[in-house]
């Protein structure tokens, strides 16, 4: 087992994102270094991001943006004190069953990278027509990449005539680790 306990739990208020009351973040301090088991993470956790000058490790987990430090791990987008406990959990399970079979698992160092707003902006129809729910296609990039809207409220994008940009874009969503629909 690589991580044995959690010496310290504390849930707070991300201060990047005022106003959004209802998610909070939590953060534990790790008794072991779990630093050993990024590469295996980074190979079994899809859009995982390896930061190898950092030594972190980001990647997405039931919808919830988790990063993992040698002794440290945060978690955003939890409810409540007691769902940060259970997600902790989880991820322990995750990171000490990964551990566990790392000699099945094809480890990997291979650092992707995080889609912008921008990025995502640039390939949706752009035609602000606000099916969504959005008033502007900017603000559903920047909520697609927040998971707070789903790909497929862009009715436009599933057009014919937007195919090529729709698979560009389902593409790179998935390989970021977004859910994406099947096509």
């Amino acid at each position: 087992m690589l991580l044995e306990r959690f010496e310290h739990i504390e849930t707070f208020f991300p201060p990047c994102h005022p106003g959004e009351a209802e998610w909070i973040a939590a953060r534990a301090r790790l008794a072991e270094d779990i630093s050993p088991v990024f590469p295996y993470l980074n190979t079994r956790m899809k859009g995982a991001v390896l930061d190898k000058n950092h030594n972190t490790l980001n990647f997405k987990f039931g919808g919830r943006g988790v990063t993992l430090h040698p002794r440290l791990m945060v978690v955003t987008r939890l409810h409540d004190r007691r769902e940060a406990i259970k997600v902790l959990g989880e991820l322990k399970n995750l990171i000490n069953q990964t551990y566990e079979q790392r000699d099945r698992i094809q480890p990997s160092e291979r650092s992707r990278r995080t889609l912008t707003v921008l990025e995502v902006y640039k390939m949706l129809p752009r035609k602000n027509c606000g099916e969504c729910g959005e008033p502007a296609c900017m603000g559903f990039a920047a909520k697609l990449l927040e998971e707070s809207q789903k790909i497929e409220s862009c009715r436009p994008l599933f057009l014919d005539e937007y195919a090529a940009s729709r698979k560009k874009l389902l593409q790179l969503l998935d390989e970021a680790g977004y859910l994406v629909p099947e096509n």
